[in-house]
């Protein structure tokens, strides 16, 4: 990793402290992932990271939306987004980056498909895990330390001419204060569940929309979270399903060649993959798509609910299936694979039949 001015490793008897803590828990559980230690100590993810060595860790400019951008075209990465419950992970080359002129919001449109919410992302590192067997990453956090976004390097052996253009990036977008104090706000508080003010008006108003992109506007406009109105559109236009519907449903896409969307998303971030699902599995309570260029890890344990949920749009009702954490928090969305100006395939709907079965 390329460092543009010397760094200066926690050194607080505090960061000591975690760092022996944290040394002991890897010791203990070596397959122990960063967030699952973080929680065990009771500390943020970057609180933890910052105790890396100054070799492992570059603190970056706070500058997400002009990092991901000079990213596109650069060559072969895996994106990591995640929730409390599922993990979604995809490989590809980082291709139309469009970042709005407020640097508040973006997406990405191709193999990797991002929409991003940069109001959120308020801190970034490069990581390098070369030495534990691991790979560089760019790593993006929230306010409160929380993990947003992953990027890791994944060129082939050899692509001198990648890991160069990757190592140029990480030293333009390097700080120059490496190791700042930081004051970490409180995490963001769970709103409270909010029932729709006038069902009627919101099964009014469901029954009118042309796109589904609407239905954002729809739950603000009615003060209603997004499961409130699930259970307000009951029967019409959503329907409780057992909570491993999720788990049926991808078992179903696969032995049929059923191409699907997934959506997993945290509040800065939402990553999609469309396309079809082959090699699944199961390792304990998580629920595994492992292909080669698109993994998904479910948590059963920690979906707790799953709904069937119908809108309306000019190219006919779409269907979905929203997964629900016991937090009331969309964690996973599957829907059939589509484009704007195209009806859903029929292959989607008949899958959905089966799941009542």
């Amino acid at each position: 990793m390329t460092n543009a001015s010397p760094a200066t490793p926690a050194t607080s008897a505090v960061d000591a402290a975690l760092r022996q803590l944290w040394d002991r828990l890897r010791g203990e559980q070596p397959r122990l992932r960063i967030r699952d230690a973080a929680a065990q100590l009771g500390v943020s993810e970057l609180q933890l990271l910052l105790t890396e060595p100054a070799d492992e860790l570059l603190r970056l400019e706070p500058r997400a939306g002009d990092i991901i951008k000079a990213l596109e075209g650069l060559g072969r990465v895996m994106t990591l987004s995640r929730n409390q419950a599922v993990v979604h992970e995809t490989k590809g080359v980082i291709r139309n980056v469009d970042i709005a002129a407020s640097g508040q919001m973006g997406l990405c449109l191709g193999e990797i498909d991002l929409r991003l919410f940069l109001s959120k992302w308020k801190h970034a590192y490069a990581v390098r895990q070369a030495a534990q067997g691991g790979r560089d990453s760019l790593q993006f956090f929230d306010a409160a330390g929380g993990a947003v976004h992953k990027i890791y390097y994944f060129g082939e052996d050899g692509d001198a001419t990648y890991k160069a253009a990757w190592d140029a990036l990480i030293q333009r977008f390097t700080a120059p204060e490496q190791r700042p104090p930081i004051a970490f706000a409180a995490p963001e508080p769970k709103p409270p569940r909010s029932a729709p003010k006038d069902a009627q008006a919101l099964l009014a108003d469901w029954a009118a929309m042309t796109d589904t992109h609407q239905f954002h506007g729809l739950l603000k406009r009615h003060g209603a979270d997004r499961l409130s109105a699930l259970e307000a559109a009951t029967p019409t236009w959503a329907t409780p399903l057992a909570a491993d519907t999720y788990e049926r449903a991808l078992t179903l896409a696969a032995e049929r060649g059923q191409s699907i969307m997934a959506f997993v998303g945290n509040p800065g971030i939402v990553q999609i993959y469309s396309g079809t699902v082959h090699k699944l599995m199961r390792a304990g309570p998580w629920f595994n798509v492992m292909d080669d260029n698109f993994n998904l890890h479910a948590n059963s344990s920690a979906i707790v609910a799953c709904w069937r949920v119908r809108k309306p749009s000019e190219d006919g009702d779409i269907h979905s299936i929203e997964c629900f954490d016991a937090d009331d928090e969309l964690v996973l969305t599957l829907f059939g694979e589509r484009k704007p100006g195209i009806p859903e395939q029929a292959g989607w709907r008949q899958l959905l039949e089966a799941l009542r079965v």
